[in-house]
């Protein structure tokens, strides 16, 4: 068994009281029958605002080895369209308290699938390496909940044990590493995405066509023993329907969702102390959704796997009317 906790604080945030926010608990599962077929689950266990207590599935597959560079891997699954979700976001592992603007829940990159994918990595010339993912899944789901102007739109990404509209996606991700310090990587995926009128998923809004869906993504990292530099882009592209009837057809064009981030961390050689800035932002179809951010931080690691950090973190709305957010962002992580 391994896995990571973590507990979080925030302060001086004008959209949220001063208090601890998150108290969290994720076992990671890994049972091997033999050399060839394997399990390996996540458990996120998490304590809500109103104080009752949450446990979801983050990830759950039976991966089989067919050789040394491939692996079939079926269940549920963290999406491999980018860096982010898939390798950063357990929380001893990520640099700063927050995900990047978009690349949480509700944003713009996908988070996990239900489906199958292949999986592995290639030698190539002298050191360096290639890394593949190709998968098929569940179709996600477009959510139009309200009417007129008031139209609020999201992508909802999170892997569900229906299909209800009886489309796939197909998709993957390519990296390459000239050398093992420096990996490039670039993700997409195509097929359909049912429409669904608020935010009953099982529930498809009568009559409504399918729409093409695209995904598209790079990223970058370079990890050296003091240095890592990371960056990402992830875009969603729902087609447009002209005969569209959800929401009195304010959804009926082609939709857009991005996100991007760079982030760069340096840790002062023989020392604990390690600093962290990064930037990002997020164009989605809700105005007073999106919204470009920075974060500066400062860790302290007790250990490779277990830090503190503290961050300020400004998120500057592009609508006028809503106020910027500063606030400071508190983590105490434990990996084990």
């Amino acid at each position: 068994m391994a896995g990571y906790a973590n507990v979080d604080a925030i302060a001086g945030s004008d959209l949220q009281e001063d208090g601890f926010t998150t108290a969290r608990f994720a076992p990671i599962f890994h049972f091997q029958f033999s050399d060839r077929v394997l399990f390996e689950g996540e458990l996120e266990i998490e304590t809500n605002a109103d104080g009752e207590t949450e446990i979801a599935t983050e990830y759950a597959t039976i991966d089989l080895i067919l050789n040394d560079y491939m692996a079939l891997v079926a269940g549920k699954f963290l999406s491999p369209i980018g860096q982010f979700r898939q390798n950063v976001h357990p929380s001893w592992i990520n640099k700063l308290p927050t995900a990047p603007v978009g690349f949480g829940h509700g944003g713009a990159a996908p988070l996990s699938d239900l489906g199958v994918q292949l999986r592995g990595g290639i030698p190539l010339s002298g050191s360096m390496r290639a890394n593949y993912a190709l998968f098929t899944s569940n179709g996600p789901t477009l959510l139009v909940d309200g009417h007129g102007d008031e139209v609020e739109l999201e992508m909802e990404t999170e892997a569900a044990a229906s299909n209800a509209d009886g489309n796939f996606v197909y998709g993957g991700r390519v990296g390459f590493l000239p050398m093992p310090a420096l990996e490039l990587g670039l993700s997409g995926a195509l097929g359909k995405v049912g429409v669904a009128e608020g935010h009953e998923v099982s529930e498809l809004a009568a009559g409504e066509p399918d729409r093409d869906y695209t995904v598209l993504g790079a990223d970058a990292i370079y990890n050296i023993a003091t240095l890592q530099l990371r960056g990402e882009f992830i875009q969603q592209t729902v087609g447009s329907e002209a005969n569209s009837t959800v929401a009195d057809g304010a959804a009926a064009e082609e939709i857009d969702f991005r996100a991007w981030y760079a982030q760069a961390a340096y840790r002062v050689p023989d020392t604990k102390w390690e600093g962290v800035v990064r930037i990002g932002d997020l164009d989605t179809p809700n105005a007073d959704a999106n919204r470009s951010q920075w974060s500066a931080g400062v860790n302290y690691l007790f250990a490779n796997h277990v830090i503190i950090k503290a961050a300020y973190t400004v998120d500057d709305y592009d609508d006028n009317a809503i106020d910027d957010d500063e606030r400071f962002n508190i983590q105490l992580a434990y990996g084990f």
